[in-house]
């Protein structure tokens, strides 16, 4: 009979120093890229491999990539539609890349505007439809990245001057198209179509990064290679880094970003994040005994 008692609380001491096994839930990952480059009357060189290196940097990393090139409006809302169904609420981190043509509308106004690669008009998308898109999804962190221009002239420049042509071809802006708009807005013109407004209200926890300040250029190809831009030439060096917060990746990014186009170029952030963002996570502290 004692042994059998001794043997009961050896099964009791032993159950009680079990550790209990508690299962975190694994936040998901997932990442919408686009590269706009075929565009009908100023193309592009790099938004499409761009857009695929991004995408192979951030597959590398844990997320699940969708990826699309020279996508038109209609293209566009049926994506975010795909894109919506592999979001979990409170429990994604989203990332969302465009490359391709950019540009204000207002004097004045920094709200950005993207352009899709309709054939038979000018579509603009303000990056505000991805706030609005964001907001519905209700993830957990969002991160956005437009390498796209971010300057406003009174007059898009026409594609038959030459002399202009060759100023600007290594730019993502600057439509080339004649009189679409004006100070005060842009005109009436049957070819060009605004997408609806959308509120300029910025997600929770959510990072945005241009690839250029308010007012500025953004180069489409860099000195280290001709195949992508410098903005995102940089992002896809600095995104894999480990144990980094996602704002030191933009920070390491700014850096090189600055020291290649001799500052004249510079990417700027937005964000309203709650908590730190690891995209190659922080290992695990682990304490040390200290040598005897």
């Amino acid at each position: 009979m004692r042994i059998i008692i001794i043997f009961l609380y050896s099964l009791l001491f032993l159950g009680c120093r079990q550790p209990f096994q508690v299962e975190e839930k694994q936040v998901k990952r997932v990442a919408l890229v686009i590269g706009n480059q075929h565009y009908v009357d100023n193309e592009l060189e790099n938004p499409i491999s761009d857009a695929q290196g991004i995408a192979k940097t951030l597959e590398s990393i844990g997320f699940e990539v969708l990826l699309k090139l020279d996508i038109s409006l209609a293209e566009l809302n049926h994506t975010l539609e795909t894109f919506k169904n592999k979001i979990e609420p409170n429990n994604t981190i989203t990332f969302i890349y465009f490359a391709g043509h950019g540009n204000t509308l207002k004097k004045g106004n920094s709200e950005e505007y993207l352009m899709m690669t309709d054939k038979n008009k000018k579509v603009l998308v303000s990056i505000y439809k991805f706030y609005d898109f964001l907001r519905k999804a209700n993830a957990r962190h969002n991160i956005i990245v437009i390498d796209a221009c971010r300057d406003y002239q009174k007059h898009y420049t026409p594609m038959e001057e030459k002399k202009n042509r060759e100023v600007l071809k290594n730019f993502r802006g600057n439509f080339r198209t004649v009189n679409i708009r004006y100070d005060d807005g842009i005109q009436k013109d049957e070819l060009v179509v605004l997408d609806k407004e959308y509120s300029y209200r910025l997600p929770k926890s959510t990072i945005v990064s241009y690839a250029t300040m308010f007012h500025q250029k953004a180069k489409d190809w860099s000195i280290h290679n001709e195949n992508h831009s410098p903005y995102s030439y940089a992002l896809m060096h600095y995104l894999d880094d480990e144990e980094i917060p996602i704002e030191e990746v933009f920070r390491r990014v700014r850096s090189s970003l600055l020291k290649e186009t001799n500052r004249e170029q510079s990417n700027l952030e937005e964000t309203n994040l709650e908590k730190n963002i690891w995209l190659v996570p922080k290992r695990a502290e682990i304490a040390v005994a200290p040598a005897l």
